[in-house]
């Protein structure tokens, strides 16, 4: 089992936008606000013998494989704080976000923002800064994130910093997100003497937790010297029906007859570390193409991970075979899935 720990990892996310300053005919002076341009950079998860690195450094151009969005507070707000949302589709980002030139803002967040997750935010006495996301899936494709830090274009970008001063002209803030799951990747490959026989064809991937959703709270604590602002993670599961999710599919199937594929990967509340299990489907052919069984089913309950918050558990699986009966010879075509 190999652990690859992302506690200290984050999403850094360069958010462009153009603000389009314009005068009422009485000359009010407030602004209006244009769309939104996203550029945005992701930094790889970080080995475990790095315990802090510099947030301004590592980072890689991050284009989303799918439809997402964050949402974004931007306080101060005149009533209660509602979330403004930066939305990735049809290869760009927009946003309904704005801010006015010469107000000073705090910025927080969390990414995806999507149905079912809610979130509150409270600025406590003390100067944190509490923010709950509730109803969120034990088990999600998605990379849950919350923001540790904002800045403009100017100088490093530093965990701790949310503050962020509005222009009448080019609003470019620099946003950084840690996460707030953990992760688990599979790598996955065929006996060798099975495989001489058979092709597999992988279909789907089903990770199942017993728990149905989690209410995450997420204290954060501001400073300027660039100090992780993270106080406390916590987490409460809510229990009756499992949850579940496809996190990979193939109607054709994916050929892992060779060498071990290791691009699932699915995240989790790290509380739960030990109530997963998963469901690999598949579709067995013989070496003449001829589809011997379709659609099998294999449901493996996962050693406890134990893994925390932002760190990657990567598990091996092998396909192996199962002697269920004897012809003229046996016929090795009921494999099953083994956990290394």
């Amino acid at each position: 089992m190999e652990y690859i720990t992302g506690k200290y990892s984050c999403w850094l996310l360069v958010i462009g936008c153009w603000l389009l300053a314009a005068c009422s005919s009485e000359n009010s002076g407030e602004s209006t606000s244009s769309q939104l341009r996203v550029m945005a950079y992701t930094a790889a998860y970080q080995e475990a013998t790095h315990q802090m690195r510099a947030v301004s450094e590592g980072y890689m151009a991050y284009t989303p494989d799918h439809d997402i969005a964050i949402g974004l507070y931007i306080l101060p707000q005149e009533e209660t704080p509602t979330v403004q949302v930066i939305r990735y589709s049809s290869e760009e980002w927009h946003s309904q976000a704005t801010v006015k030139g010469g107000e000073d803002y705090r910025i927080y967040g969390y990414m995806p923002k999507k149905d079912p997750i809610a979130s509150t935010i409270t600025e406590l006495a003390n100067g944190d800064v509490r923010l709950v996301l509730s109803d969120i899936d034990a088990v999600i494709a998605d990379d849950v994130c919350f923001v540790t830090g904002v800045k403009d274009l100017t100088g490093d970008v530093l965990q701790g910093s949310f503050a962020y001063e509005g222009k009448s002209d080019n609003n470019n803030v620099r946003i950084l997100m840690d996460h707030l799951f953990a992760s688990v990747k599979f790598s996955f490959s065929v006996d060798a003497q099975y495989s001489a026989l058979r092709t597999i064809k992988l279909k789907s991937f089903r990770l199942i937790s017993t728990a149905a959703s989690v209410t995450a709270t997420v204290t954060l604590r501001p400073n300027t010297e660039g100090a992780d602002p993270v106080q406390s993670v916590s987490y409460e599961s809510q229990t009756g029906t499992a949850s579940s999710i496809t996190f990979f599919e193939s109607m054709t199937g994916e050929d892992i007859t060779g060498e071990a594929v290791s691009n699932y990967a699915c995240c989790f509340a790290p509380t739960l570390s030990n109530t997963l299990s998963l469901v690999s489907t598949y579709d067995v052919y013989d070496k003449a193409g001829n589809k011997i069984r379709e659609d099998c089913a294999v449901t493996n309950r996962l050693p406890d991970l134990r893994a925390e918050r932002g760190q990657r558990v990567t598990l091996a699986l092998t396909i192996a075979p199962t002697y269920l009966y004897q012809l003229s010879e046996p016929d090795l075509d009921n494999p099953t899935v083994i956990v290394n």
